[in-house]
C-alpha cells in the first residue's frame, strides 16, 4: 500500500490544486490519501479536505493523520461530522487522533492542554456511543449513521503507556504523525 499526503498544508494551495491531487493520487494506485493535523498553520481543516477529496474520487482510502481530537471540544459534532464524511465516501474515512503537542494550538483554541488524555477517552467513549446508534434526545440518535458497523476506522497516535491502552480500548490501530524508521518500530511494538 502507498499513501499519499493531501497539499493541505502548502501555502496558497487553491482548492482545484486539492481535488485534481486527490484524483490524480487515485489514478496513479494511491490506496489512502492523508492529512496534518494542526491549527496555528495555514492549512486546510483535515475533515473539509477530505470531504473535498471524497467528491472526486471513489476508491482511495481518506485518512486523517493526525487530527488532533481535543481541539474538538464537542465530540458529538465531531462524531457526527465523521460518520458523515464516512457515510458520503462510502466507507472511506479512516479517522487518525491524537492529543497534539503544540502549545500554540491550544492557547488558540481556548482549550486547557492539561487533561487531554483524559478528554480523548471521553470523546473516544462518546463517539463510539453515538456511532453505535444510542438515543440522546427526542429525535433520537446522532446520524448520520456510519457506512461501517460501529463507526468508521479509528487509528489512535501517541508514544505514551497510555496511548497503547487507548489504542486497546477504543481503536483499530496505532498511527505515528512522523518520526524516524527506528522511532515508529519502537512504537509499533508498544501497540502491539
Amino acid at each position: 500500500m502507498s499513501a499519499a499526503r493531501l497539499p493541505t498544508t502548502i501555502p496558497g494551495t487553491e482548492g482545484r490544486t486539492l481535488v485534481d491531487w486527490a484524483r490524480n493520487a487515485e489514478e496513479a494506485g494511491f490506496s489512502t490519501l492523508g492529512t496534518i493535523g494542526r491549527l496555528v498553520y495555514p492549512n486546510y481543516e483535515e475533515l473539509i479536505a477530505l470531504s473535498a477529496a471524497a467528491a472526486v474520487t471513489s476508491r482511495i482510502r481518506l485518512t486523517t493523520a493526525v487530527l488532533l481530537a481535543p481541539l474538538y471540544t464537542n465530540a458529538a459534532l465531531l462524531a457526527k461530522q465523521a460518520a458523515s464524511l464516512d457515510r458520503l465516501s462510502g466507507g472511506r474515512l479512516v479517522l487518525g487522533l491524537g492529543l497534539g503537542g503544540r502549545d500554540d494550538d491550544f492557547a488558540a483554541s481556548g482549550v486547557n492542554p492539561g487533561g487531554r488524555g483524559r478528554r480523548l477517552d471521553e470523546q473516544l467513549g462518546l463517539m463510539k456511543r453515538v456511532w453505535a446508534g444510542e438515543e440522546f434526545g427526542y429525535a433520537g440518535a446522532i446520524g448520520p449513521e456510519p457506512s461501517r458497523p460501529g463507526g468508521p476506522e479509528v487509528l489512535v497516535g501517541g508514544g505514551a503507556e497510555a496511548s497503547f491502552r487507548r489504542v486497546a480500548r477504543f481503536a483499530d490501530g496505532w498511527i505515528m504523525g512522523g518520526g524516524t524508521p527506528e522511532m515508529f518500530a519502537q512504537g509499533a511494538a508498544g501497540a502491539d
